[in-house]
């Protein structure tokens, strides 16, 4: 928790000695452990690793941590340090826990309406049980009779700081979104709890390590009537001249000077909450905090802008030209900028009724971006799977055209070798032939040579005339070689 004026930035300074010592002793007691310890014996202690992403919270150089003395808490160092208290790093001896202790100054204990103040402040944040609500540990008093308020020591970046990131590397917008998202659900628990933050701004929005979104400074809350009118006086004007709001905690002199600072941050400030009209500050009030906070979001800044406080809050008009014109530019869906826009209206009663409605329409977005992205997912997949058919489809008409192609190849190889054994058969037939009519033509001129009274020699030529004729008959010989066996015989 850091309870920090406007752009207040901590000094170098070591924690006042006077506090470390009020600390020690007196009315904060001794340790439960150091109790227990002086009755059975040592107990043992548990300490877990820190885990090395976490982001350590700003301890002043020079603040060094000492011994208790037996107290429950041991401070560090100071975090920060605003109009109505200092925020120390402590730790908690008994349960060997990191803490963070909010101190009232000492400036300010005899003020009676600033010690209400503080205290409500601490059993707001007591009582406000949400995962989006920093944990307060326990409200005590120290040894100099100030009281402090023990809480979780939150540990990583604010949103302004996620915001202002370099442009090369940009937060993405649906993390922005989850996170603002989970501020809404935050502010809408509080809100059914009839509480009213009135300080809203992404320095007030802690993003930790392990992905974590709480609402830090509950100071400036307020506690609305069952009837959604808020219990406090009607705003007056400080001696400088500007806005402030009147409470029961701040008193009936009409100003807030006490404080040092202007309840609420005129950037983010709803219009009936900057004009002091105590008697329209609601929900709604946050729900125009909310449209600032989206609009820096997808802008970069809020709707008002400016370095001068009271300019900023003698100007406010609901003149949002420049802002409107920045979220039409800024290229996020037109639902977002239409939020954005519904929630930044000066008309309260035309606002989201609280944090709840705005809520569920950014749910909504992001179930949307989620459904399209699923679809998309869903798309390439089919498409992988079109695409694998595909493939599978040419495969099997390859091989399909390959096998007939195979047969085709295979038939005309067998027929091509048929044909190629049948022209084989036909020439060793012709051949065989040939050889028979040559052998037969050299007996027939032996018998014509022969004495005409001896027919032996003919008897050979009959013989193997009769052979031709057999080997015509039983073979394939072309045609030209069976006439000329034919002719011969």
């Amino acid at each position: 928790m850091v309870d920090e004026p406007q752009g207040r930035k901590v000094g170098n300074e070591a924690i006042d000695a006077g506090l470390r010592q009020a600390f020690q002793k007196g009315e904060t007691g001794r340790s439960v452990l150091a109790r227990l310890e002086s009755k059975g014996g040592p107990v043992p202690r548990v300490v877990l690793t820190t885990a090395d992403v976490d982001v350590e919270p700003i301890v002043r150089p020079g603040a060094r941590g000492e011994g208790t003395g037996g107290g429950r808490y041991e401070v560090a160092g100071e975090i920060a340090r605003g109009g109505v208290g200092v925020v120390l790093k402590g730790r908690d001896v008994d349960l060997g826990r990191e803490v963070a202790v909010k101190v009232l100054l000492e400036r300010h204990e005899s003020n009676a309406e600033i010690v209400q103040r503080f205290v409500e402040e601490a059993m707001i944040g007591g009582q406000l049980q949400h995962p989006g609500v920093v944990p307060v540990h326990e409200l005590g008093i120290t040894a100099d009779g100030r009281p402090f308020i023990a809480m979780k020591l939150v540990k990583g970046r604010t949103l302004a700081e996620i915001l202002t990131e370099p442009a090369e590397m940009p937060a993405d917008l649906t993390d922005l979104l989850g996170v603002f998202e989970r501020v809404c659900q935050t502010l809408a628990y509080a809100h059914s709890r009839k509480v009213v933050h009135r300080d809203l701004k992404p320095s007030n929005v802690m993003v930790g390590s392990f992905g974590e979104v709480q609402v830090l400074d509950w100071g400036l809350a307020k506690v609305l009537r069952r009837g959604g009118v808020e219990d406090e006086r009607r705003a007056t004007r400080s001696r400088s001249g500007v806005s402030v709001v009147e409470t029961v905690r701040s008193g009936r002199s009409g100003s807030d000077s006490v404080t040092g600072s202007v309840m609420g941050t005129p950037e983010y400030m709803a219009p009936e909450q900057a004009e002091g009209r105590v008697e329209d500050i609601d929900e709604r009030t946050d729900v125009f905090a909310l449209g600032a906070v989206l609009c820096e979001i997808l802008t970069g800044q809020p709707p008002y802008c400016g370095k001068d406080r009271p300019a900023i809050l003698d100007a406010r008009e609901c003149r949002q030209a420049d802002a409107h014109a920045r979220l039409d530019a800024c290229g996020a869906d037109s639902e977002l900028v239409a939020l954005a826009k519904h929630c930044l209206r000066e008309e309260r009663d035309v606002r989201p009724r609280s944090a709840l409605a705005v809520s569920r329409e950014v749910a909504a977005h992001l179930a949307g971006i989620r459904q399209r992205v699923r679809d998309a997912e869903l798309a390439a997949a089919e498409a992988g799977v079109r695409i694998q058919e595909e493939r599978k489809a040419r495969r099997v008409t390859l091989a399909l055209s390959a096998a007939v192609i195979f047969v085709i190849l295979l038939g005309s190889g067998g027929w091509i070798w048929q044909e190629g054994d049948r022209h084989r058969r036909v020439e060793e037939a012709a051949e065989t032939v040939n050889a028979a009519l040559v052998e037969a033509a050299r007996l027939r001129g032996e018998a014509k040579r022969a004495p005409v009274d001896d027919p032996s020699e003919w008897g050979d030529v009959r013989a193997e005339a009769e052979r031709i004729l057999s080997l015509v008959q039983a073979s394939s010989a072309p045609p030209e070689v069976r006439a000329r066996a034919e002719a011969f015989l």
